[in-house]
This record gives structure tokens, C-alpha cells and sequence, in this order.
């Protein structure tokens, strides 16, 4: 259990997952963990024996879950057997992108499903980590839905930008530019812009060397962003309590 504790990799619970009235709120925590599985290796590797001691069920149980996922088409399960017996040599269950989109009649989701063109889940998991901390450190509320925003990262990740380094440039900027009339700048057309982001992420190296440069202890905070594990709900907790906080530091001026 502390193994798993300890892991790095990110999950994600999509909307269509989340609010599937057909699957058990254990299904969709098993869910989340296979797609932390998947950030690792492009694939979930464990048995349901491992799963069955990461949370304390039967084997049975992740049985039953597993074939939940599988039967609504959000995960696909892969088997090959020992030659001449049906004994399991391998099990591979992998995230099927975009799941049940086909059943989504919202405006929002038509779009989610247009902005999903060329686009895969490793992008669409970098994306949303990147969105997700632009929002956290800016205050902002933009969307990792956005053709445009999707477009922009999509290009740049091409161009071998790590998510460390969109990181780097939001953190840079928002130190330079937040209380300023430049603020409404820390959005994503104008950082991650092709000509302007690697001239961006040269300036991080120049953190804490001038005065008016954020602190050490911010640079460690920058850092210690790297491996959470970060959810929707919060996410949405930590914005409103970041909203709130300036909010009140406004009118307390």
C-alpha cells in the first residue's frame, strides 16, 4: 500500500465516468487507478490481486468492477494465455479514449469531442495537468477544452516541451507579470504563444537573482507541484478558496 502511496503518476476521473449512474463508486475509483497505471506505461499492467490488496476487497470484487468498466466501453481488457492451457501469461487493460462520448448530448461535450481530434490521451492528460496549474497559480478558470488552448500545448509538446517546462513558464510569469497591468496577459494564447514561449522559459533561470524576484521558498513551492495528484473537485475547492483569498485581500486594502 505505501508503494502506491508513494507513486508519482496522476489519475483522472472524467465527467462520463464520474456521473455513470451504471457504475459503482468503486468502479470509478478503480477507474482513476488504472489510468494512473496507464500514465506509467502507456498500459495497466496489475492483476487483480494487486488491486485486491490496494484496497482491501476480493479479487471478486475488482472482478466485478473491471467487467463494469469494460462492459460500458471505457477501459478494454487484454488477455494472452500460456500456450496449450488458459493459464493468463498477460493481462493488459487499457483507457479507451473518450469514453461513451457518442451518448453526450451537451454543447460543452460536442465540443470536448471536436477538440479530441489528433489528440491523445497522453496529450489530453498533459494538457489538463498543465491547465490545472495555470488555474492554481493565476487564479484563473480556463478551460482544458478549448480548441485553442488544446492546439497551442498540443504544438509545443511536438516540439519536445515538457509539462515541467509550461510549469516553469506560468510560474515565471505570474511572478513578473500578477499585481500588474501585464496580469491579464497570464492566459494561454499569450504564454504558451510559439513565439514567445521559449523566450518565457529562459527567464526561469533568472528567478530569485534580482529583487523583485519570488522568494526561494517559492521556487520550492514551483517544485513541489511536480508529483500531485490532483482532482477535479479539488481543484474546483482549491480555486474558490484562492478566489476568496484575494477577494479579501482587495477589500482589505
Amino acid at each position: 500500500m505505501s508503494d502506491a502511496i508513494n507513486r508519482a503518476y496522476y489519475s483522472i476521473i472524467p465527467a462520463n465516468v464520474r456521473y455513470d449512474s451504471d457504475l459503482t463508486a468503486n468502479a470509478k475509483l478503480l477507474y482513476g487507478e488504472i489510468t494512473a497505471l496507464c500514465n506509467d506505461k502507456g498500459y495497466c499492467w496489475a492483476s487483480n490481486e494487486y488491486f485486491s490488496k490496494l484496497y482491501g476487497v476480493s479479487k471478486k470484487s475488482i472482478s466485478t468492477w473491471i467487467s463494469q468498466l469494460v462492459k460500458k466501453n471505457y477501459i478494454s481488457l487484454e488477455i494472452t494465455y500460456k500456450e496449450g492451457s488458459k493459464e493468463i501469461l498477460y493481462r493488459y487493460l487499457r483507457i479507451l479514449p473518450h469514453p461513451m462520448e457518442e451518448k453526450v448530448n451537451t454543447p460543452m461535450e460536442e465540443k470536448v469531442k471536436e477538440n479530441n481530434t489528433d489528440i491523445n490521451n497522453t496529450d489530453i492528460n498533459n494538457i489538463v495537468l498543465i491547465i490545472e496549474y495555470l488555474n492554481s497559480i493565476c487564479g484563473t478558470n480556463y478551460k482544458p477544452t478549448s480548441k485553442t488552448t488544446r492546439r497551442l500545448i498540443v504544438a509545443r509538446l511536438k516540439e519536445h516541451y515538457t509539462v515541467d517546462d509550461f510549469k516553469k513558464v506560468i510560474f515565471t510569469m505570474s511572478s513578473k507579470w500578477k499585481g500588474t497591468q501585464f496580469e491579464q496577459y497570464l492566459r494561454p494564447s499569450t504564454l504558451f504563444n510559439e513565439d514567445k514561449f521559449e523566450g518565457y522559459l529562459n527567464q526561469y533561470k533568472n528567478i530569485g537573482k534580482s529583487e523583485s524576484g519570488p522568494s526561494s521558498s517559492k521556487i520550492e513551492k514551483f517544485n513541489s507541484m511536480a508529483s500531485h495528484d490532483w482532482d477535479f473537485d479539488e481543484l474546483e475547492k482549491l480555486q474558490l478558496e484562492r478566489k476568496s483569498k484575494l477577494v479579501k485581500e482587495r477589500e482589505g486594502h
